[in-house]
């Protein structure tokens, strides 16, 4: 295994998405002793040496094919990260989720001029944590609000409690933390969200650019959402992301 032609196996994989069955092949090819139980090893391997990237759940790419770019990770403010350390002390044991509206504005021309701290919680939680934050932030939250609710009553950094849809993704590290796939998905899916629909296009495709994007996390979130179709047609029509259902 030590001596296995890294360059080799990846000469014999197809262009576009590839499997781990299909990357097994390539590596018996090469080496007709190459057991199934040294695959781990050698994606590992691969990655490790920049040579393959993981595109989603049993899909990668040659890294040659595609560029290398970075997790996204939303910044919190002060006021976010008050809430968390809120949540951790007093629901440790609750499923929940935070990101802010100001996250947004890395990637869209209209910036939001007000921010809002989304806080998700799984759904027999909301009530218990509204009455707990209400009091530390007397003004400030709001419990399953309406778009309207938010721009008569909404302020600066303001805290919209709602319900944790099942199955939402979850950021690397923490728990609470959000990745850009559930973000874009809840662009579509979110009547709360008060962004430029004109502005979608270029936005998706400054996130595609910079960024990993998990498509299959992408499209299962999506699918729990019943917006998948909905976003595939944008992204074939709207945009000049290629899709992995395409590959």
């Amino acid at each position: 295994m030590t001596f296995i032609n890294k360059q080799a196996i990846l000469h014999q994989l197809p262009d576009g998405i590839c499997t781990r069955k299909s990357i097994l092949q390539a590596a018996q090819t090469i080496d007709s002793s190459f057991k199934e139980t040294q695959l781990r090893y050698l994606l590992s391997v691969l990655d490790s040496s920049h040579l393959l990237i993981r595109v989603g759940r049993n899909q990668y790419r040659k890294a040659a094919e595609i560029q290398r770019k970075p997790v996204y990770r939303g910044g919190y403010s002060e006021s976010a990260q008050v809430v968390i350390r809120k949540m951790e002390s007093k629901f440790p044991l609750l499923e929940y989720r935070v990101w802010e509206l100001s996250w947004l504005n890395e990637f869209f021309n209209h910036l939001v001029a007000h921010n809002k701290i989304f806080l998700e919680v799984e759904q027999e939680g909301c009530d218990f944590v509204f009455s707990h934050l209400v009091e530390k932030f007397h003004g400030r939250v709001l419990l399953r609000p309406k778009l309207h609710d938010i721009e008569k009553y909404g302020t600066d950094d303001g805290i919209i409690i709602d319900r944790l849809v099942t199955e939402s993704p979850k950021g690397g590290g923490q728990r609470y933390q959000v990745p850009l796939e559930k973000l874009i998905v809840d662009l579509f899916a979110n009547k709360k969200l008060s962004m430029s629909k004109a502005d979608y296009s270029q936005a998706l495709e400054k996130m595609f650019n910079k960024y990993q994007i998990d498509q299959v996390s992408l499209f299962r979130y999506a699918r729990r959402r019943s917006k998948d179709k909905e976003l595939a047609i944008f992204f074939r029509n709207k945009t000049s992301i290629p899709l992995v259902m395409d590959g």
